[in-house]
């Protein structure tokens, strides 16, 4: 199944009106694209929230990424999911990251928006994920394929950027997101594979057998069932980090 055909037809057209906003306060606007779970598989328009990336050819003032996150926030009530999750990024860091600044990232909800101009800010190295899933994935909206805007991202700086979320998930997300953040990392680390959460719930069950744990966040994230505890993701991602190297989780 192709990239376009995966993107419910209610976020191409969310987006859309998000980049028609966007452009009519950056005239420079390149590419907007949607990433994440609307792309790889496993959105729900319940428990998913929107993915976007989007680049402009030149830096802007903190009033200008003011601007822009403010046009965005304008479209957050029509978000088919359960918000919008939006960073935007110059055509030199699209091209290169380096330590990944930003321009303005946004966040909204059915409750509350969020915007944070990158000026004196510091880098977002959440930009290496989604511009790798950009590349390889990303539908594009508005401008040329992301592969044409986006430069490679090393495999090494993907692998490290999917060990440090671990972290990060059992600190700040629920023990599904924990647990297929995990499993996502160890397909990545075997096969070199960037997917969805739930596939890589699903990879793991198939290449390492039953695990409570997985089967019960593939539930939680499919069908709203009941989710692996706190515990048993800390346990289950713990024994992922074992796997990758690196320092222990705390």
């Amino acid at each position: 199944m192709t990239t376009a055909a995966l993107v419910p037809s209610d976020v191409v057209r969310y987006v859309a009106e998000v980049s028609s906003a966007l452009a009519g306060v950056r005239p420079d606007l390149i590419g907007v694209y949607v990433h994440g779970s609307a792309v790889l598989g496993g959105f729900s328009a319940a428990r998913s929230d929107v993915d976007v990336l989007a680049v402009v050819a030149e830096p802007g003032t903190q009033a200008d990424q003011q601007a822009m996150g403010e046009a965005v926030v304008g479209t957050a009530a029509r978000c088919p999911g359960t918000g919008l999750e939006m960073s935007i990024i110059t055509a030199a860091t699209a091209a290169g990251l380096d330590s990944c600044p930003f321009e303005v990232h946004i966040r909204t909800s059915a409750t509350e928006s969020t915007i944070i101009p990158g000026i004196n800010h510091a880098g977002d190295t959440d930009l290496i994920l989604h511009c790798a899933v950009c590349r390889a994935h990303a539908l594009a909206v508005h401008g040329p394929p992301a592969a044409e805007v986006l430069g490679p991202v090393p495999a090494d700086r993907v692998g490290a950027a999917m060990v440090s979320e671990l972290q990060w998930a059992l600190d700040h997300a629920n023990a599904t997101y924990a647990v297929l953040n995990a499993c996502r990392a160890l397909r990545f680390a075997e096969d070199g594979q960037l997917c969805s959460k739930l596939d890589g719930g699903h990879w793991y069950l198939a290449h390492h057998g039953a695990n409570a744990a997985v089967a019960a966040a593939i539930a939680h994230q499919r069908d709203g069932r009941t989710g692996p505890t706190t515990p048993e993701a800390a346990a289950f991602v713990a024994t992922a980090r074992g796997r990758l190297g690196g320092p222990e989780l705390h």
